[in-house]
This record gives structure tokens, C-alpha cells and sequence, in this order.
């Protein structure tokens, strides 16, 4: 790995863990400063896909949860950084708890594809999913890594 590719690497790695704090606090600012502009996301959550970086901040607004805490935990990412060009990959828990405890989360698979302009990294595009159990069609959700 080159210098360049390693602090590239390392600075996409600080854009994920700024996610993961912005996420947790519900800072959707903090949030939303990390997409770019044309953001294309294929969220966990419908519909089908998000594009643009208006769409997409609504969608966090309603997902956020108003009266519980962001479950978040974070695998360390696998990152290739080629150029102006990278890509991430993770597995990733998130859900809400409750003020009684009760956790709605699950485990998801996470792929992101960034790019750097003007000496920033932005995330271009991340598609989050759930594996679904052939025989029934139904969604995995209790899978642990």
C-alpha cells in the first residue's frame, strides 16, 4: 500500500466512524455531511432506492427514532481505495432500544462506494441488506457473524 492509499484509507475509515457517532447522537447534519449531493442508496428499508441527498435526508428523518437509542455496531470495514476512488465493505448491527431495554436490531450486510473531491471522501452510493432464506423467501434476521 502506498502512503497516499493509506491515509486515504484512513481517512475513509474517520468518515466511518464519524458516521457511527453521528448516528448514535441522531445528528442528522453530522449525517447527511458525509453523502454527496447525487447520493444513490439502496437502504434496508424501503423503497427501492434513494437518490439525491434531499431524499435521502428525509428518509434518516424518518427512521431516526424520536424516544429510543441508535443500536450501531460496526465491524471493521474492508477498504480498497484505487485513485479518487473506494469501497467498503462491513457487517453492521443496527436497531433501536428502548427506555425498558427492548432492542429491535439485527445484523446487515453493508456495501459502500465512495469518491474524493476537493480532498474530501463522500459516499456516493451504500446498499445495506438483509439475507433471506431460499426455501420460504422469508428475511433472516436473527443471523449473528
Amino acid at each position: 500500500m502506498t502512503e497516499k492509499q493509506a491515509r486515504d484509507h484512513a481517512e475513509i475509515a474517520d468518515l466511518f466512524a464519524r458516521w457511527v457517532d453521528a448516528t448514535r447522537s441522531k445528528d442528522i447534519d453530522a449525517i447527511i455531511a458525509l453523502y454527496s449531493s447525487d447520493i444513490c442508496s439502496y437502504d434496508a428499508v424501503g423503497p427501492l432506492q434513494f437518490n439525491g441527498v434531499s431524499n435521502y435526508r428525509a428518509h434518516w428523518e424518518k427512521c431516526l427514532p424520536k424516544d429510543a437509542e441508535m443500536i450501531i455496531e460496526m465491524q471493521t470495514p474492508v477498504i480498497r481505495v484505487s485513485g479518487h476512488l473506494g469501497v467498503a465493505r462491513f457487517l453492521i448491527r443496527c436497531g433501536i432500544r428502548s427506555d425498558d431495554g427492548c432492542e429491535q436490531a439485527s445484523w446487515m450486510r453493508a456495501s459502500f462506494h465512495l469518491e474524493k473531491h476537493d480532498g474530501q471522501w463522500r459516499i456516493m452510493h451504500e446498499h445495506f441488506s438483509v439475507p433471506f432464506d431460499f426455501d420460504n423467501g422469508e428475511a433472516q434476521f436473527g443471523l449473528e457473524p
